[in-house]
Formats: C-alpha cells, sequence, structure tokens
C-alpha cells in the first residue's frame, strides 16, 4: 500500500494549482449555467434541447450527467478535493464534446481541457487544496 501512495503522490506545484483554480472557475460556470441558468447558461432545459438538436441519445439524462459533472468538478477542483477523481469524468465529458459537438471543427478548447485533466490526474492537486490538507500528498 505504501509503494501505491508513493506512485500516486506527487510534488506538484504552484504551476498545476492555478491550472485547478482556472478549470475549476471554468466548470463551476459552466456546469451551473447547464443546471441553473447562472451566468448566462441556458439552463437544464435548454441544455436538454441542446443535446437533443446534437442528436445525442437519451438528452434528458445525458444533460444532467454532464451538468452535474461539470458543476460538482469545478466544485472540487476549486476545492483540491478528490482532483484526479473529478478529472477522469470531465475528461470524459470533453471527448464526447469532441465527438459531437465540436466534430465540425473547433475541437481545440476541449482537447486542451482533456490534455489539462490528464495532467491533473497525473500530479494532482497541488498546494492550497483539500487533498493536501488531508495528508493526501497529491
Amino acid at each position: 500500500m505504501n509503494a501505491l501512495r508513493r506512485l500516486a503522490a506527487t510534488q506538484a506545484g504552484w504551476g498545476i494549482a492555478v491550472l485547478r483554480l482556472v478549470l475549476g472557475v471554468i466548470f463551476f460556470r459552466e456546469g451551473s449555467g447547464k443546471l441553473f441558468g447562472w451566468f448566462g447558461g441556458e439552463g437544464f432545459a435548454g441544455t436538454c434541447a441542446y443535446f437533443r438538436q446534437l442528436g445525442i441519445p437519451f438528452p434528458e439524462v445525458n444533460a444532467w450527467f454532464v451538468a452535474t459533472v461539470e458543476f460538482s468538478g469545478g466544485l472540487a477542483f476549486l476545492l483540491g478535493f478528490m482532483t484526479r477523481a473529478a478529472a477522469v469524468p470531465i475528461a470524459a465529458t470533453m471527448g464526447v464534446a469532441i465527438l459531437t459537438a465540436h466534430r465540425g471543427g473547433g475541437w481545440s478548447y476541449p482537447a486542451l481541457i482533456l490534455a489539462s485533466c490528464a495532467a491533473l490526474l497525473q500530479a494532482g492537486s497541488g498546494p492550497l487544496s483539500v487533498d493536501r490538507r488531508m495528508g493526501g500528498g497529491s
């Protein structure tokens, strides 16, 4: 178990903390816009309609999933709490976004976020995080 912890623990620096915080703001904003219509978002009904327009199956279920992942993942990134766990579903939603909403072009933004999630998955939370405070070492 100690060997596994040593593999998972890194000495991520301030750069990774800045990346985590910026992603946290982006995803809190995007998720709350999809769920509640905050920050100029379309709200849940608008998100469902957009997913329906894209031809995404079960648009209500998938809209709820994406909005919840973005909102809760944004909060997790802002706090630096369970950062690695939050990075996985956010990366997955960005992969799907590349294949659906951005399939005709404009895929560079979600690809950059996907790569950023990979960096957080490897490096952890960085300083000023709940994860580090709880002794996770990441």
